[in-house]
């Protein structure tokens, strides 16, 4: 007799059922049931088709499962009459938890078939689709743990539920129009608005109502994507002048609005339905969505309340997060107060939010921007060795995540947001909460960024714990290194906005050589004054003049900038007061967009750094090998001689096209010789990238192209995101080290 051991994402998906067809199939007897750690079978049967059954398992699974391990042994034999699945064990130890997955097909042809008894019930799922990771309070993943508790199944559900060769055997959030949740329409007054709430909702999005539509893990807002005039009014409301909104569209429109390829349409349909940045097919588009931007975020339904509103008539919507700016996303109506003009809700309580996940296509590779709904709480195995204790690592400041760990397996949280407001914070504390709960980790080392006065920083050392604190750029660099399991000094090339340096600047610039425990700066961008810090961030033009000024180059091209402030600018840096100094390669991109006069004001992160990349889509007149002269003075690149080629171009009136060119080009050659540098006194060949500056898409795909025409070896994260959400997991791996080697 065999028992096997399984361990992974194998609850809630159909995996004890599939096990029992399997069993069926084979004729073996036994038993399979789900434990606190994963799912366990015992199997009787003639050798040759027990063998089988182990290949089926591995090979067969459901889509969903991901089997992390399989631990088989042979016991003596126990007297079985048949197969059967048992009831929930818990024990020591944990089990993988299933991200909220996109509505399958089967589900979602009954859901318009007249004749079943679920048609048009938007809360239809099964163990091959719909909410996981939202619902969930207690492990293991029974009903009594998720928000479905308080409803009882009717008799129809019920066999289903408990009918082993049914699909919905034992899908913890089985409903029906009898027994289940309900969709109501209310004011925003919270009063409830009569009629269908599907109908309705449709009416009056395509009059251009704005209305926020609670989903799986939190709720959107929503409105008609053709009509301009609604657009506009969110854009107020939200305070979101000029950043592009998400759109959701049905899957005969998409080739109508952007350029798709095979793998692009396979990550639109997977079950993590995830948001893609794809290429405009003409900047006529739906004007007022992205503007300025020739990209769109676009996204197919994949709950069945969307599937039930689009249609001919609303082929097209906006679903941007239904949050304040900078807040969590909402998972009540309530959080959203005057944002919307109704709410599309439902009784069905979300007990875990998370955004919707955001990736980017790019040439053969496809990178994250942000890792949320669809892929949380989705685990990653770590290089063997690397964390020898339970470890917090708490991330940085924007775009913040946290890692727990215990061993061999990283758990990334979903996306938190930027730590500004007080309702972030408590979300980062709650979710820490359930993931050690979930996971059964408790931390016994903290790790948190350099910067003292992050709340990520201040919530580790509130802690009270053995704490370590990891530079930022090292952890962009080591949490690559972990991704792909490198065990060896690798090259760094982190590039970014914003990191504590450990000389007390601000760094964003760096090509380090990185081990785990350790890393070594060979080169950066040289020091620039940053007046006023964050404040000169929102206005590109202080940088400019600043950067200039400092260059001793004539900053009589920038434009955007009054007398006063410029005078006010050359006081700080004549006097030294409230100055900065960074080697940022984002205060870099904000600098030259402003002297191109493209962004007067930032109002969402990396706008000015767009509209340069933006500039790059023509084409015209470009050579691909024209660069600006630039100097390594000993570990510093001065950013001088650039400065002072892109203020020539200007004055002698060269297309702002053709510029941009240029200085992506040079950003891209100078950081291949400075490889090249440290490769001719190191040897190493492998060459990291990290940073929110590799979601430029000129900088990645030519840094990628020209490392491998010098024979480099590139990494880039795919599993994790490429800015700051992957600090967290950079900081577990560092901690762990420096424990070791100091002694914490």
């Amino acid at each position: 007799m065999l028992k096997i051991r399984i361990n992974g994402i194998v609850q809630g998906i159909g995996f004890r059922p599939f096990i029992y067809r399997l069993a069926s199939q084979l004729d073996l007897k036994g038993t399979v049931f789900n434990t606190s750690s994963g799912v366990e079978i015992e199997a009787i049967g003639p050798e040759k088709d027990l063998q089988k059954f182990v290949e089926m398992i591995k090979e067969d699974h459901p889509p969903a499962a991901q089997i992390r391990s399989m631990d088989i042994r042979t016991i003596r034999d126990k007297k079985y009459s048949s197969f059967t699945i048992k009831e929930s064990i818990p024990e020591k130890g944990i089990t993988l938890i299933s991200p909220d997955l996109s509505l399958c097909s089967d589900c979602l042809q009954e859901l318009f078939d007249v004749k079943d008894p679920r048609y048009q019930y938007a809360f239809i799922n099964c163990t091959n689709c719909g909410p996981r990771y939202s619902v969930i309070r207690d492990l293991p993943y029974d009903r009594p743990g998720t928000s479905m508790k308080n409803f009882k199944m009717c008799d129809y559900c019920h066999r289903q539920y408990t009918d082993p060769m049914d699909r919905r055997f034992h899908a913890q959030p089985v409903a029906c129009p009898e027994c289940g949740p309900q969709l109501k329409l209310l004011n925003n007054d919270y009063s409830e608005v009569k009629g269908d709430p599907i109908e309705r909702t449709r009416e009056l999005l395509l009059k251009g109502k704005i209305i926020g539509i609670k989903g799986i893990g939190g709720f959107h807002i929503a409105c008609d994507a053709s009509n301009k005039k609604a657009i506009n009014i969110l854009r107020k409301r939200k305070d979101r002048p000029s950043k592009p909104f998400a759109v959701m569209v049905l899957w005969e429109k998409l080739s109508t609005i952007v350029h798709y390829n095979k793998a692009d349409t396979d990550h639109l349909n997977s079950i993590a339905a995830p948001i893609l940045i794809l290429k405009k097919k003409t900047d006529s588009v739906l004007p007022g969505i992205a503007p300025d931007n020739p990209y769109l975020g676009l996204f197919l339904p994949y709950a069945p309340v969307h599937y039930l509103l689009m249609n001919k008539k609303l082929p097209m919507m906006v679903m941007t997060s239904g949050n304040f700016q900078d807040e969590p996303i909402a998972i009540e109506e309530k959080g959203l107060g005057p944002l919307c003009d109704y709410y599309l809700t439902n009784d069905r309580p979300i007990l875990n939010r998370s955004d919707d996940s955001i990736l980017m296509p790019l040439d053969e590779l496809t990178i994250m921007a942000r890792r949320s709904r669809g892929y949380a709480p989705l685990s990653m195995d770590l290089p063997a060795g690397k964390v020898s204790v339970p470890t917090l690592g708490c991330g940085a400041h924007l775009k913040v995540t946290f890692s727990l760990c215990n061993g061999q397996t990283l758990f990334l949280s979903p996306y938190i947001g930027n730590m500004d407001n007080k309702k972030a914070f408590d979300f980062f504390n709650e979710t820490i909460k359930i993931y050690q709960k979930w996971f059964k980790i408790e931390p016994q080392l903290v790790a948190c960024d350099l910067h003292p006065d992050f709340y990520t920083t201040r919530f580790a050392e509130s802690l009270g714990l053995p704490l370590v604190n990891v530079q930022h750029h090292h952890a962009h660099i080591v949490s690559v290194m972990a991704e792909y399991g490198i065990n060896e000094p690798v090259i760094g090339i982190a590039y970014d906005g914003t990191g504590y340096g450990l000389d007390k600047n601000i760094w964003g610039g760096e090509l380090i050589v990185s081990e785990y425990h350790q890393f070594k700066r060979y080169f950066h961008l040289k020091y620039m004054p940053l007046p006023g810090g964050d404040s000169a961030i929102k206005h590109p033009f202080r940088i400019a003049k600043a950067y200039l000024l400092s260059s001793g180059i004539d900053d009589s091209i920038i434009r955007g900038l009054s007398k006063t402030e410029g005078e006010v600018i050359t006081r700080q840096i004549e006097n030294k007061f409230n100055l900065f100094h960074t080697s940022s390669m984002g205060r870099l991109f904000d600098c030259v967009s402003a002297m191109l006069g493209l962004v007067k004001e930032v109002t969402f992160d990396a706008q000015a750094a767009m509209a340069l990349e933006f500039l790059c889509e023509d084409k015209n007149g470009v050579n691909p090998k024209d660069v600006y002269p630039y100097r390594f003075e000993g570990d510093e690149i001065d950013v001088g001689l650039i400065l002072e080629g892109v203020t020539q171009d200007i004055k002698k009136k060269v297309a702002l096209s053709i510029i941009a060119w240029k200085f992506h080009n040079t950003v891209i050659e100078f950081t291949i010789d400075g490889v090249k540098r440290i490769h001719s006194s190191t040897g190493i060949t492998k060459v990291v990238l990290s940073g929110g500056v590799m979601q430029n898409r000129i900088i990645l795909s030519g840094l990628i192209r020209r490392l491998k025409e010098e024979n480099f070896l590139p990494y880039v994260p795919v599993k994790l995101p490429v800015n700051d959400g992957c600090i967290s997991a950079g900081q577990v791996i560092i901690a762990n080290h420096f424990r070791k080697d100091r002694k914490v």
